[in-house]
């Protein structure tokens, strides 16, 4: 018996030493073994030019990606690491939502159906031509402005931070000239199944959490899910562009999944659903200050300068706090 025990013990240890191995690097990001078939790539915050996450799924007959970058030098990697792990080329990309971090890759797909929601489709094609005149202008101003804040950096955080926002604008003036919309040439709304040999996704539209559609990637086999901006780990989200209320809302859908145990997010580590009831604190909780301050008769001036709740004190993205707390007043004057 006690053998057996141990032989049990020696598998599990493997096991848990063997996830969420890396497999393959970039100098844009790490592709992270996930399930088999499955690969995370996750940005590379040390100067990296993905930005946002990606997914590598492997159907059988065809490969899938899942959010296809922000740059295109770093879509020409996760193409190549994609084809080297599948053995065929990428002919499926899935645009969870709106934002230039996650559609901007699409070009370097050249041949593969490009797929999102029918609203993120309508709403990339006024956005994105605006936000790559608007980035030509202000990119290289916002460069000269990170590299000083990273000279100017005094501690280790502000450092990794600034260090993560230069790679930034560094990736978007490298790649601003070369890039060209390319929209999706297929949408749906609520959900959509898609069949593979050895693999099913489903993808399912989320209204008003992050933006106003933002697509989730489940594979109810593997039990995993690809969250797309729904999720950022260990870094504030940005509240600006969606409806705080029905985001934590979905947020709680997911929780109460039972078969669903890895999530992928939008910005940071392969996450558990720690992370998602984090997340879901972090929205309440920062509602929940600017009501009772607003209530309170508390100057919206003074409410702005609120400092970060010691729990989130040490997340990335830090510039979004400040955002968020500005969007929330707003959205109780509208109230």
């Amino acid at each position: 018996m006690k053998k057996l025990l141990s032989i049990i013990c020696l598998v599990l240890l493997t096991l848990i030493s063997t996830s969420f191995r890396p497999v393959k690097n970039s100098k844009h990001f790490t592709v992270m073994l996930i399930a088999p078939g499955i690969w995370a790539a996750i940005n590379n915050d040390n100067y990296g030019h993905a930005i946002c996450n990606a997914g590598i799924i492997d159907l059988g007959d065809k490969t899938l990606i899942f959010d296809p970058f922000m740059n295109l030098d770093a879509a020409a990697d996760l193409k190549e690491i994609a084809f080297e792990l599948t053995g065929k080329q990428a002919s499926i990309i899935i645009n969870s939502h709106f934002h230039n971090d996650h559609v901007k890759g699409n070009q370097i797909f050249e041949n593969a159906n490009i797929i999102s929601s029918y609203w993120t489709k309508n709403q990339m094609a006024i956005s994105e031509p605006e936000e790559l005149a608007s980035e030509k202008i202000s990119a290289p101003k916002s460069l000269i402005n990170a590299k000083k804040k990273l000279l100017n950096s005094l501690t280790q955080k502000d450092k990794e931070e600034n260090i993560m926002w230069v790679g930034y604008y560094e990736g978007i003036i490298a790649n601003n000239s070369l890039i060209k919309t390319k929209l999706p040439n297929l949408t749906f709304t609520d959900s959509l199944w898609i069949y593979g040999t050895k693999k099913n996704i489903k993808l399912i539209e989320f209204k008003n959490g992050h933006t106003q559609s933002d697509v989730v990637l489940f594979i109810p086999k593997d039990e995993v899910v690809f969250m797309g901006d729904l999720l950022f780990e260990n870094r504030h989200p940005y509240l600006g562009h969606g409806k705080p209320d029905s985001w934590v809302k979905h947020l709680d859908e997911m929780i109460g999944q039972p078969n669903m145990n890895v999530f992928v997010p939008g910005h940071g580590a392969v996450s558990n659903k720690s992370t998602l009831k984090l997340q879901k604190q972090y929205i309440t909780e920062i509602q929940e200050m600017v009501v009772s301050s607003k209530q309170k008769l508390v100057p919206d001036s003074i409410i702005k300068k609120t400092p970060i709740m010691p729990a989130y004190q040490n997340w990335k993205f830090d510039r979004f706090y400040g955002a968020n707390v500005s969007f929330l007043i707003k959205q109780q004057v509208v109230k």
